[in-house]
Parts: C-alpha cells; structure tokens; sequence
C-alpha cells in the first residue's frame, strides 16, 4: 500500500467539534443579552483551540508548499490578506434573539475567521492593519435593508458584516473576530485589530492602499461605483471573454496600484452540500462569491451580472439560459411555443472563468476548508441544513485539489477495497461511492432495498476545471488527526491514518445529498422509483425524465443536463420579488409570490402566458417528496391506488405524492386540520387578519383554528378568496374557507383581496 506524495498538497486536520463549535450562539446570546463574561471567556477558549489546531494545518501546508515565504514576499510589495468568508446569508446573528439567526449553519464561522487571522498575525508577524475582510453575498443588501428598517436608521452592508452598529447587534460577526483578536494581541504590538470598526458602522469606504492603519471590511459586492472595479479578460474563457472584479481582489491599474495593490486571497469556504450543483466548497466560494451583484451595465441602466442587487441572476447556473421578458421576468417563447435560449457551459464556465481571471492577475489563493460540521441537506438560510460533525479542516493552495478530495471523503461509504472490487465488476469510473436507497416493486408496493451509487459517476466540472487550469486533480493529503495523534495520508485519493506501518482508512458514515439535485446525485434512486411507478400505476414519469433531462440520449443525466434551464428565470423572478420592501405584510406577499411561482408555472393549464418552464425542478421536489413519506415511521394507504401503501421504507404512487405537493404549497399539508400559516393559504389569511381585522386571528396562539371555529359559529369570513383548480378545494373532504375553485387560467393560484395577488 503506497502513501502518495505527487500531485498538489493538501494539508488535513481533524479535530473535537464539540471543542470548537458546541454551543457557540448560546455562548454569544448570554454574553450580549446578559454581559456574561465568562460566557465569552469560553468562546475566546473555543477561538484558541481553533487557532492551535489552524497552526498545525498551515505549519503542515508551509512544509510542502513553502507558502509562508511567498506570503511575506508579496505583503512586502504592498498587497494585503483578504478574507473571503462563504457568508451566504449574513444574518447570522439574529437581530431579535441575538443568539442563532437563520445563516448560522451555512456560513464560515466568524470565530474560524478569528483564529485564522490570528495565525498570520501571530505566527507570521503580519499586522492586522495588512489584512482585510470580503464577502460578495447576494443577500447582503437585502439583510442591510431588513436591519436598517428594523432599527430605524442606516445599517451599511459593512455593518452588517460586522454583526454589530452601536446597540444593535445582527449579522456575520466580524466585530467579535475584532474582539476577540484586540484580547488575545501581544502587548508590545501597536496595531489595533478594532480599527476601522467605525468605518463599517458609517458605510465608510477606503481603498486598500489607504487603510494603512486599521483592518478594513469591504462589500465585494459593491462596485456601483466605477473606481471600485477593474475588467479584465478572461484566459480561454467559457461563458465570458471579459469580468468585472472589485479591485480590492484584484489590484488597480499601475497608476492606481498605491490605493489598490491587490491581495493574497484567503478563500475559507464551508463545506456544503450545493442546490444547484454538486458541492460548494473552495472553487463556488470563489467562482460565485467574486462576481459582484451591485454592479452597473455600460448602460448605466441596467447591472451586469444580476437583474436587482441581490441575486446573480444572470451569471449562468445551467447550460442552457432562458431569454426573459423585461417587465414580468417570465421566460419567452417563440411562435411555436419553444422556449427562446441560448447554450453556455453552466456552472462549471461561470466558476472557472472568474477563477482563472483572478489567477492571471497574479493574485495567491490559500484555500482554507471549514468542514468541522459538513452542512448536508441545504445550503441555504431555510431552517433545513443539517451540520454533520465530522470535525475536518482542509488547505491547499490548489482549489481543485482541494473540491476533488472533499467530494471524495463525502460520497464515499464504501472501504477501499470493497469500493475497487466493486468498481471493476461494473465498470465504475470511481470507486468512491454511496450507499443510496433503491426502490424496487414488492407485490403492489413500491419497497427499499440497498444499492450503490456516486454522482461524481455523473459530475465533469473537475475535469474541466483542470483542463482550463485552475489546479489539478492529483493530490495527496498530510497533517495530523489529533483525536488519535496519528498522521494524515492519502492512499489512491483515500483519507486515512498511518500508524506502526498500518492505513486506517476515514470514511464517513453519513449520506449527504440535497433534494433539489436528487436527480443528478441520487440517479440509481430516482430512476428505479420512476420504473416502479411506471410499472404499477401506469405513469409515464421515466420517459418524462428523459425527454426533458437527457439531452445526449445515452441514458444517462449528468450535471451538465440540466433540463430546459430555469435556473435564471426563477432567480431573476426572486431577486424582483425582494425589491417589494421589507415590512411584515411585504414579506407575506413575497412568500405568497413566491410559491405561487413554483406552482403556477409547472403546468401550462395553469397560467395564461401557456408555460410550464418550472416543471422540471417540480417533478425533482415531488420525487424527493415521495423519498421523505417513505421514511415516515406509521404506514399509511396510498391515496390514490388500492392496496397500496407509504412509509416504513415503502414509496408512494407518483398520483399520490404529486397531490401532497399540491397541497402543501397551498395549505401547508393534506389534512385539514394540518394547515398552516407557512403556506399560500397561511400568508393569505395573516395578511386579510392584519390589513382588515387589526390581527384579531394572528394575535392568538392558534390563529387558523380559533378562525375555523368562528366560521363554524357563523361569524363573518374574512376579506380574501385563494382561487385553485378543480378539486384542491378541500382537504378531508372539508371545504376550506375563503377558497375558490376556477377554470380561469389567470385567476389559478391568486388571492384577491383589495388587490389581486
């Protein structure tokens, strides 16, 4: 068994995650809310571990790379250290509570950041006044918008970042990585980590160059103002032959280069599972988060890489791109009725094309992984992510070796021995692979059983990402697992341990998937249920599948097969929706939009402009659906086929799970006595009560049953009608209030009050 040592270095390091992470937003909770000290004492105790252990991985990475030098090297001629967090949702400190705000799970922890910093401060003897924060969220703006109308005065994007304006406390966080650096700072060291505090809470903004005497954050997002960015071109590019990046990245002219030097980019994702592609880790937390959303066309009219300021709409996500109409963002057809579009190379052109550009303006990249808790099911602010604790930090300077070895450790459940036997009697092009549930056809029902499959069968960009050189895939690993004080190798791409001559390899035990890729990850899965449902209920759902995915015809749907491309329209459509403002009764008809979209647009009967672009992502939700009721705990009968049932490890007919769909955006479930105000028929109803009953309802504890029990008495409905098709009227055979059924496509899926939503 050889131990590798050619290829890219990357460093490893496995850790207690209860020692970093466990409770750290309680911690931080009390310590805001009741001044407890020794709350923060404890965070600044976690901060240190972190710190001790960043030591050893970038000690480890320094021996193989000789990075430390190179650093040095280039601070020398001016350039600083910019940290580019994965904050895709800011609000990871909950303005209200303090303690855990929905972006806590799914974003690089401020206390990582912390002791990251600290490292180059203290075992380089760097000063903070040559470092500096960035992040290029596309919810950046809309969480500033939110604060500042929840405060009642500005709070800049910079603010935000900082978790903290004066009294007010909502955000990434950064004020405690100030904190907690100004508390662990040697005393004989003048610079002071909490300069430029005050900037961020003013919106103050000072290039690079100039901030010679604090740390500085800066919204990479923003280059509104032309002096802020730099076009370049882009090496052999994909989907761009030119970019625009913020100069803080990338440097300015050489006339600008005292107030724009440039940076060494210090890229510290988190590990994620993505819902649009396979995972988000060094290269999406660069090839997405660089691009600016707050950036002005040559039009001065219109922004180039988004259709508002908040989601990069029009950076493309799929290969194929959807020709939009101006005013309502819907996409358009032609006279045939064929959707008009034009073919890219998707996610994988959009992430490599910035990549190169910010590697060919000779800027270093140091890739610095968070996968101390995995985020698996969702890497969004929805309350779903799950954080896995697995207790990894990954560095290389090489992004693509870093992403490939990453993929590997999270879609491999298999030994390696297993994994290669099992490899060459099926002809697999990896033997890093998953254990998945496989549907099959027991008697009337649809059952589970084991089977085995890997999207990364499936997954090109790491091939493409070499191909335009943004790495290599060649790798090996070194660093130390402090939890058996034995060293990190890597054997044919495998993580594992080497002690008295003897490879442990480390696996991990946990499934990681998410739903809104189930088709291209969970290939064997999705599938096999489409052939059963086929089979026993005489749906045609596999060769729907094929027909709208598997654009080569070999039978297989890839990652770069990703249906009709409504990627851009639905993000272009929820980036109009958040320029609506910010008020309660906003975000009522903003939710309400929302899934109105998702349900209107699946089905052309269903909507005058006759389009049915969403279908494609629909028939994932719903296939992912009928996965979550077979692992319900309580068998049930199958609503539409006899002697069928669901749960228990058995599948529910396609007729069935597309009926609970249906109604779970429209009530929030099919029962009755189940529905709830996270639904259209909830948003509805909180905005008629709020608007026109001085929250008579909402103000209670059980609004929706204390209104069904009015209406039982006979007291007057409220103001709104919610218009559905025929026979989604009622639930358990009870007619829902304040529901209509119609034939009209334009009224389907509206609610009318004094406007018509």
């Amino acid at each position: 068994m050889s131990i590798e040592k050619d290829g890219s270095a990357v460093s490893l390091v496995r850790i207690h995650t209860e020692k970093a992470y466990s409770n750290m937003y309680s911690l931080l909770q009390s310590f805001i809310n009741n001044n407890d000290l020794s709350e923060w004492e404890r965070l600044k105790e976690k901060a240190d571990y972190l710190y001790n252990n960043i030591t050893i991985l970038l000690d480890t990475l320094d021996r193989e790379t000789n990075f430390k030098n190179q650093v040095l090297s280039q601070l020398a001629n001016g350039k600083k250290l910019l940290f580019k967090a994965n904050g895709v949702s800011a609000n990871v400190i909950d303005e209200v509570s303090h303690g855990a705000g929905p972006g806590a799970p799914i974003c690089t922890q401020w206390i990582f950041i912390a002791a990251l910093m600290r490292y180059f401060h203290d075992s380089m003897n760097i000063s903070y006044y040559q470092m500096c924060f960035g992040e290029a969220a596309a919810s950046t703006e809309i969480i500033a918008q939110k604060y500042s109308m929840f405060t009642g005065r500005t709070i800049s994007r910079e603010s935000t970042f900082e978790g903290r304006n004066k009294d007010f406390y909502g955000g990434f966080g950064f004020y405690f990585v100030r904190k907690y650096l100004a508390e662990r700072h040697p005393y004989d060291h003048s610079d002071n980590p909490m300069n430029g505090y005050e900037n961020s809470v003013n919106g103050e903004y000072i290039p690079p160059g100039k901030a010679n005497d604090r740390l500085m954050v800066y919204d990479l997002n923003n280059i509104y103002s032309p002096d802020r960015g730099r076009k370049v071109k882009v090496p052999n590019g994909g989907n761009y032959k030119e970019i625009i990046i913020h100069k803080a990245i990338i440097g300015g002219e050489d006339y600008e280069k005292e107030d724009y030097p440039g940076c060494i980019l210090i890229n510290t994702p988190i590990l994620k599972m993505h819902a649009q592609d396979l995972i988000t880790n060094a290269i999406k937390n660069l090839g997405i988060g660089l691009y600016p959303s707050y950036c002005i066309n040559e039009d001065n009219q219109t922004y180039q890489y988004s259709h508002h300021t908040s989601y990069k709409s029009k950076l493309p996500h799929s290969p194929w791109v959807m020709k939009l109409d101006e005013k309502t963002l819907l996409p358009v057809t032609n006279k045939k009725g064929e959707y008009i579009r034009k073919k890219t190379l998707g996610f994988s052109g959009t992430q490599c094309d910035i990549i190169r550009s910010v590697q060919e303006q000779g800027i270093m990249i140091i890739n610095v992984c968070d996968a101390i808790n995995i985020v698996n099911i969702s890497h969004n602010p929805d309350g779903k992510s799950i954080s896995v604790p697995e207790g990894l930090i990954f560095a290389s300077l090489d992004p693509l070796a870093l992403d490939y070895c990453c993929s590997r450790y999270c879609f491999n459940q298999l030994p390696m021995k297993i994994g290669k036997t099992l490899m060459d009697r099926y002809q697999w092009p990896t033997e890093f692979v998953q254990s998945v549930p496989m549907p099959y056809i027991n008697g009337n029902n649809i059952a589970t059983t084991r089977g085995y499959d890997s999207p990364l069968f499936r997954y090109h960009l790491y091939d493409y990402a070499e191909q335009r050189g943004l790495g290599q895939k060649r790798y090996y690993v070194t660093g130390l697992d402090t939890l058996t004080d034995a060293p990190f190798v890597s054997v044919n791409g495998h993580l594992g341990t080497m002690k008295d001559n003897n490879f442990t390899e480390l696996i991990t035990n946990t499934l990681y998937y998410n739903p809104t890729t189930l088709l291209h990850h969970f290939q064997l899965t999705v599938l096999s249920y489409a052939k059963c449902s086929d089979t026993l209920t005489g749906s045609s759902l596999y060769n729907e599948f094929m027909h709208l995915y598997d654009e080569n015809k070999d039978g297989v749907i890839d990652y770069d097969e990703k249906g009709r491309g409504f990627d851009n329209a639905q993000l272009a459509y929820l980036s109009m929706l958040y320029e609506m403002g910010y008020s309660e009764v906003d975000d009522l008809k903003r939710n309400f939009l929302m899934s109105q979209y998702y349900i209107k647009y699946s089905c052309k009967k269903w909507n005058d402009e006759n389009i049915d672009f969403i279908r494609d992502g629909l028939l994932i939700n719903v296939v992912n659906l009928a996965y979550e009721l077979s692992k319900l705990d309580h068998l049930q009968p199958d609503l539409f086929i006899s002697n069928m049932s669901f749960g228990q490890g058995l599948w529910p007919s396609w007729q069935t799970t597309s009926y609970i769909y249906n109604t779970s955006v429209l009530y929030g479930s099919y029962h009755f006595d189940q529905i709830t105000l996270y639904s259209m028929y909830g948003f509805a109803f909180q905005y008629a009560d709020i608007t026109f009953n001085h929250r008579h309802y909402t103000s209670n504890p059980n609004p929706l049953k204390s209104y069904f029990n009015d209406i039982c008495m006979k007291r007057d409905l409220l103001p709104f009608t919610l218009y559905v098709p025929k026979g989604l009227s009622k639930l358990d055979e009870v007619s829902i209030p304040n529901v209509c059924e119609t034939e009209n496509k334009g009224k389907l899926f509206t609610a009318e009050f004094n406007e018509l939503w």
